[in-house]
């Protein structure tokens, strides 16, 4: 699947590309047709990979609800990920996250690519709710998702817990 925005494409994960961020292999995502000035997989998402790679098998490919690369349009360097944790709970509640690599922070991608994601998932019925997590010291996070429209609905020790109200 893509999206694009005026700057960007937003392109879900296959298993070739998360095969080849595993490894950290340079050489196989650019072969994939990426630019990548090694920054991306970040710690976070290269953490979940195994998790993304376990989405994707068990749903035979992507349906969108699983991790997505953002991609500068000029350049095809891949400047962060965002995504869903998953496809709707039977309450219609999905969780989105974003982040981009530091070289590429504070030009708005984020925004950009979080406001195109939540209006694609917008648009499936099944979705009624979306939520998200930071921790309380990220105010780069904290920023998006209040211009977003998120509002805190809990907080603890160690997360700050947002709804996008739809």
């Amino acid at each position: 699947m893509k999206l694009q925005t005026n700057r960007l494409i937003l392109k879900t994960l296959d298993l070739n590309l998360i095969e080849a961020a595993a490894r950290r292999d340079t050489r196989a995502i650019e072969t994939l047709g990426y630019k990548t000035n090694g920054e991306w997989p970040g710690p976070d998402f290269f953490e979940a990979l195994p998790y993304f790679r376990e989405l994707l098998i068990k749903n035979n490919g992507t349906k969108g609800f699983d991790s997505w690369i953002i991609v500068a349009m000029d350049t095809r360097e891949i400047i962060g990920g965002i995504g869903f944790l998953g496809d709707p709970d039977r309450d219609g509640m999905i969780e989105i996250g974003f982040a981009t690599n530091e070289s590429h922070r504070r030009k708005g991608y984020c925004f950009e690519a979080a406001q195109k994601l939540i209006e694609w998932a917008l648009n499936h019925d099944e979705v009624q709710r979306i939520t998200a997590r930071c921790e309380p010291d990220n105010i780069s996070s904290k920023n998006v998702l209040l211009k977003l429209g998120f509002q805190i609905v809990h907080k603890d020790e160690e997360l700050l817990y947002w709804k996008y109200y739809v």
